[in-house]
């Protein structure tokens, strides 16, 4: 047994040397097989290990829990349109939280709860006055001029509009009050004579005026409440870029990076922004390139930003900065010539945009207000609660804050971080605190408090004639039986601390768990499931996977098409390989009956033929995992490059440096001999029933 084996790969040695062109294009097959299976497996394992690790380590945790009463399924980065999911309320979170912290696996459990509010802004007329406010002040004749030039424009156009709403509204005293007050402003004495800080006049037209444009388009911010230190702790990609954090029991709001550098950036910067990413990252230039020609466009529109953030001093120095460069003005007058110099300093093309891009964010951009909103500043979110109206909460922008390496990312870079206690405000629920104010305004004002079951009466029944005193944000004159004369005054108080407690008691719409040990996702989870049931707590569980929804599912579709695609190649090698040895045994027959004549077995050739293709699969493939290798340590040192937002989502990153997977290294070359050899049987058993008498006859 051990002398025929000997000899049969003897035999086989030779005759792969002496077939050498089929064996080499089989070989040569196999090999890209085993390359494209290592390196494809390797990518494969290392985009789900980054994937799991921006989903784990920026928001979702190992596990999330939420309501089993839930209409909707949890999506925290949104469903499949983006909607206002019904995921029910947690509204016993310290019940909840009891139960989950006694398994041994688990590491911490972070209330939250996530929705969508609109961001209360001003309009270009309160950016324009506040401009000229300053500009005032500081006695600069010529900015003065540039700023009641557009307001002279923005008033003109308020008029038209104006014109419009007058037609559709059914207030026609207030339209005819708006009118009055837009012509008084445009008299020629109103802003030719406002030379100098007049305050009734800038009264005027912060209170008359500017409230008639109404407010800027709205953004609406994805925001996340939770508890900022759990969170802080249980997530390492979360980073504070700029600011500072909130501290324990602080209200406030830290913005996304993203959204900031998206939504709250000037636009002439977020053209810049979009031209260097596509020019850099995607390599694509400006010239032929729809959407950088349309960017590239849009530039030159963009100078009155500009101008509009400046002052005297400012633009001077801006001026000199231009003719610096070459870039001299047309106009002796500062305004008019430094407006020509912008114009076409923000003219950019394949040849000068590298270095405009320097230019703009080392001079221009530290001298104009370069973000709507700022760590210190404050904002207000408004809000439609559970109940239907619409609740505001003013908040003081703390910091801005990303997940390290998801900087760029949509998916994961979309969500605003604020307190808990303002999520509830938003949300609906009412604090204590609240509550003992509303209750005190109840007593105050000598409000009947009703079912719905009694509403009826109350109103038009025996109690209907009871005076109630209305109840205003103003203060409110009431009689009392002494005929005492008292002022009421009702105002929303939201205290900008609360006592760390308050975070634990009242509700959340879901949390995330942390694992101590994340391979024991499944386990952890059952034990947990039953602990809920046995404790009455309504609570479904998911995997990190099923909490983000669709996104969550990038990594099973791309572990199918991966799959898909090498069991197409593997197929379609393994018909080239079969229909290579049937022809060789064909172009073989002669040869295999000598074999057969001078009393090779059956066995004998078939063990041959296999052998053949065991030694060429083997050889191939160990060459194509020496490839892999080569290239897999090759991308670990320079990394793949994110080509978009999702991408860079997925890789956890800007890039992704695939690691090697000895495993698949030593494994993959056996497993794909053994296959091919498998392919070969059909054609090895096919030659080993050439018949010798046939086989040795001349061919005519």
């Amino acid at each position: 047994m051990r002398e025929s084996l000997a000899l049969i790969i003897k035999v086989a040695f030779r005759n792969l040397w002496l077939y050498r062109l089929k064996s080499t294009v089989i070989a040569g097959l196999l090999c890209m097989g085993s390359f494209i299976g290592i390196v494809g497996l390797s990518l494969l394992h290392d985009v789900e290990h980054s994937m799991q690790d921006s989903i784990i380590s920026s928001v979702a945790g190992h596990l999330q829990a939420y309501s089993s009463k839930a209409k909707d399924d949890l999506a925290l980065f949104g469903g499949a349109f983006m909607g206002r999911a019904d995921v029910g309320t947690i509204p016993n979170l310290a019940s909840l939280r009891d139960v989950v912290k006694q398994n041994t696996n688990v590491a911490d459990f972070i209330p939250m709860g996530s929705d969508m509010a609109m961001l209360g802004r001003g309009n270009e007329l309160d950016e324009t006055l506040t401009s000229l406010r300053g500009a005032l002040k500081k006695g600069e004749t010529d900015i003065i001029a540039q700023r009641k030039d557009e307001l002279k424009f923005l008033f003109l156009q308020l008029e038209r509009e104006l014109t419009e709403r007058a037609k559709l509204s059914a207030d026609k005293e207030l339209m005819d009050r708006y009118r009055a007050d837009l012509n008084h402003a445009l008299e020629p004495d109103f802003l030719g004579t406002l030379n100098a800080l007049d305050e009734e006049k800038l009264l005027f037209l912060d209170t008359h005026i500017a409230p008639i444009s109404g407010e800027k388009q709205p953004i609406y911010l994805m925001y996340l409440g939770t508890d900022i230190q759990l969170f802080k702790q249980n997530f390492p990609k979360f980073k504070l870029v700029e600011g500072e954090p909130l501290g324990p029991g602080q209200r406030g709001i830290l913005i996304s990076y993203k959204v900031r550098e998206t939504q709250l950036k000037a636009v002439v910067a977020r053209l810049f922004d979009e031209l260097k990413k596509r020019i850099d990252r995607v390599r694509v230039p400006i010239k032929g390139d729809v959407e950088n020609e349309r960017a590239a466009a849009d530039l030159p529109k963009q100078y009155q930003q500009i101008l509009s953030s400046l002052d005297r001093h400012k633009a001077d120095v801006l001026s000199e900065f231009l003719k610096s460069i070459g870039i001299k003005p047309k106009s002796a007058e500062l305004i008019t010539g430094l407006k020509e110099q912008l114009q076409e300093f923000l003219q950019v093309d394949d040849t000068n945009f590298q270095e405009r891009y320097k230019q703009f964010y080392a001079q221009i951009a530290p001298k104009m207000k370069l973000y709507e909103i700022s760590p210190g500043e404050t904002i207000v979110l408004r809000s439609y609660t559970k109940s239907g109206y619409l609740k505001s909460v003013p908040l003081k922008v703390f910091g801005v804050y990303t997940f390290e390496g998801l900087e760029d990312s949509d998916l994961a870079g979309v969500m605003n971080i604020t307190d808990l206690i303002t999520f509830r405000e938003l949300y609906g629920e009412m604090n204590e605190e609240s509550k003992k104010e509303l209750e005190a305004m109840r007593v105050a004002s000598s409000t009947v408090v009703t079912d719905a079951a009694g509403a009826e009466d109350a109103l038009f029944g025996a109690g209907a004639s009871a005076s109630v005193p209305s109840v205003d944000t103003h203060p409110v004159e009431t009689k009392t039986d002494s005929k005492k004369k008292e002022i009421l005054h009702i105002k929303p108080v939201i205290s900008d601390v609360f006592p760390e407690s308050e975070i634990q008691k009242g509700l959340a719409l879901n949390g995330a768990i942390r694992l101590k040990d994340g391979s024991k996702i499944k386990e952890t989870r059952a034990e947990l499931n039953k602990l809920l049931k046995e404790a009455g707590i309504e609570a479904k569980l998911v995997d990190w996977q099923e909490a983000t929804g669709i996104v969550g599912q990038f990594a099973n579709i791309v572990r199918l098409v991966l799959i898909f695609a090498l069991g197409v190649i593997f197929l379609v090698a393994l018909v080239i390989i079969n229909n290579s040895i049937i022809v060789g045994t064909l172009n073989r027959t002669k040869e295999i009956g000598t074999m057969r004549a001078i009393g090779a077995q059956k066995s004998f050739v078939l063990g041959l033929f296999l052998a053949e293709t065991a030694i060429t699969g083997l050889i191939g493939s160990i060459i194509g995992a020496t490839l892999a290798t080569v290239f897999l340590f090759t991308l670990h040192i320079k990394g793949i490059p994110a080509p978009n937002d999702i991408v860079s989502f997925l890789f956890s990153g800007p890039r992704l440096y695939p690691t090697l997977q000895w495993n698949l290294v030593m494994t993959t070359p056996f497993v794909v001999s053994l296959v091919a050899t498998i392919a070969s049987i059909y054609a090895a058993r096919h030659a080993a029933h050439v018949k010798p008498a046939e086989a040795m006859q001349e061919k005519e």
